[in-house]
């Protein structure tokens, strides 16, 4: 048999089941396509075969360009949330921002409180003492006096833990700012990877539909694939675990959303697309983070409320003792036989007999022992969560490379030329199956290690006090 009549052969028979035919059980065959002009077994054209290469040209040249944001969002779609849109937000609705600023506005009070001087105090004595010793009778006004407490020793030490208090405030309404942005994080990449998810699954869906439908041919070319019942059938299986698939990513979307918009209270009619998955930038080095971990806003809060601590004790030290008081009296009194007028000043001043305070000052310094081992806890906390926020992010880039490199673009390509030796007959349903899996599993788990190294490029900000709004240049992500 001449090498032409063997290909011919090939074309027309699956390569499980290639046999030599003769000449005539050839001619047959030929005419019989010619009389009925349908095939009607299960077949793909040779053009057909060409359009679904085209279309994986253009699929495989979309996944190598925006592989880094696998399944993008179409760039027309309306209503787009990027992460930076989600934090602002966030912010903006939140009620722990507003307990936290409730927090700051109460510690401003308490330092304008801490500031002021205690009124002053003023007593009238009305009575008939003038009436009967001058016989003239009658009731008069017999003294006034003024007494103003005197804080001469505790203004100072209040004032400073006041301060101390509010600059803490301030702090920890920043470092609610960082939790309420890692928050976000959580909220808005689970929703992207639950919708690349989806997207992706409705990709693995229409791609074994196509293989499935490949008993339709155009008339130009008659060359077919045959499919034998038992291929069918396994694609069939193939199609249902595909729809299984998006059914479930649907449901994950949904439940993802619903997340979303429970944390940035949208309305629940507003649609909310969320931008594609990317990777984040390559980190900064630890030794950079490390030199302005001294500003981090929880270190600050605390560092912040130890000094208020401190102050505190001499507050208590302040207030063993009552305020002196000063005293100013006007009298009028009956002398040398006249009513006269007699001016006095004086001052009281607390003796400390049964009550010396000491108790008072004991627990500010108990409180104050607290404060100082949060302190050092906190910082020996914020040392070891940024080398291992730096360092988890740092690993996953590096597999999230080589997945991508050593393991989704090789599988991509073998995914392409399988179905385009699939088409042709070369190979048969099992090794589609095995290609069809291998790639789309691997997509799966770069989408994965996507959302991953976004979260933890959020631990990282985290981690380091800055928020991805105070980047100097903010990525749309």
């Amino acid at each position: 048999m001449s090498k032409g009549s063997s290909r011919i052969r090939e074309a027309l028979l699956p390569s499980r089941y290639i046999r030599f035919i003769s000449l005539a059980e050839f001619m047959a065959l030929m005419l019989s396509i010619s009389s009925v002009g349908i095939v009607q077994a299960e077949y793909l054209s040779s053009a057909e075969q060409l359009a679904l290469t085209e279309r994986e040209a253009v699929g495989s040249a979309q996944s190598a360009s925006g592989i880094e944001g696998a399944l993008p969002v179409s760039a027309g779609e309306t209503n787009i949330w990027t992460f930076a849109k989600s934090i602002r937000r966030a912010l903006d609705t939140a009620p722990e921002l507003r307990a936290a600023e409730a927090d700051v506005a109460a510690r401003a009070a308490e330092l304008t409180q801490a500031e002021a001087w205690p009124n002053p105090s003023i007593d009238l004595d009305a009575n008939d003492r003038l009436g009967q010793e001058d016989g003239r009778g009658g009731y008069g006004f017999t003294r006034v006096g003024l007494s103003q407490p005197l804080p001469l020793r505790r203004i100072a030490p209040q004032r400073a833990a006041a301060e101390a208090n509010l600059e803490s405030a301030h702090a920890n309404l920043r470092y609610r700012h960082l939790l309420l942005e890692r928050e976000a994080a959580r909220v808005f990449h689970a929703l992207q990877l639950a919708a690349a998810r989806r997207q992706l699954a409705e990709e693995r869906q229409r791609l074994v539909a196509e293989s499935l439908t490949i008993s339709r041919k155009s008339a130009a070319d008659r060359l077919v694939r045959y499919l034998t019942p038992l291929e069918r059938q396994r694609l069939s299986i193939l199609n249902e675990e595909a729809s299984q698939a998006v059914a479930v990513a649907e449901r994950e979307q949904q439940k993802a959303l619903i997340d979303f918009r429970t944390l940035l209270a949208l309305p629940s009619l507003i649609r909310a697309e969320p931008a594609a998955l990317t990777l984040p930038d390559a980190p900064a080095s630890l030794a950079a983070l490390t030199r302005e971990l001294d500003s981090h806003p929880a270190l600050l809060a605390a560092r912040k409320e130890a000094e208020a601590a401190d102050a505190g004790i001499a507050v208590a030290e302040s207030q063993r003792y009552a305020d002196p008081t000063l005293n100013l009296y006007r009298e009028r009194d009956y002398l040398a036989g006249a009513r006269r007028d007699v001016t006095g000043v004086g001052i009281s001043v607390q003796i400390p007999l049964w009550n010396t305070g000491s108790g008072t000052v004991a627990r500010a310094g108990a409180e104050a022992g607290r404060v100082q081992a949060q302190l050092a806890l906190v910082q020996r906390d914020a040392r070891s969560n940024l080398e291992q926020a730096h360092t988890q992010l740092l690993r996953l880039l590096d597999q999230t490379g080589r997945l991508r490199a050593n393991l989704l673009e090789p599988a991509r390509a073998m995914f392409a030329l399988t179905r385009r030796s699939f088409a042709a007959g070369e190979l048969n349903v099992l090794t589609l199956v095995d290609a069809n899996n291998t790639y789309f599993d691997a997509l799966a788990r770069y989408l994965e290690l996507q959302q991953e190294c976004a979260l933890a490029a959020a631990d990282l900000r985290l981690a380091s006090g800055v928020s991805l709004l105070d980047s100097a240049k903010e990525q749309t992500r």
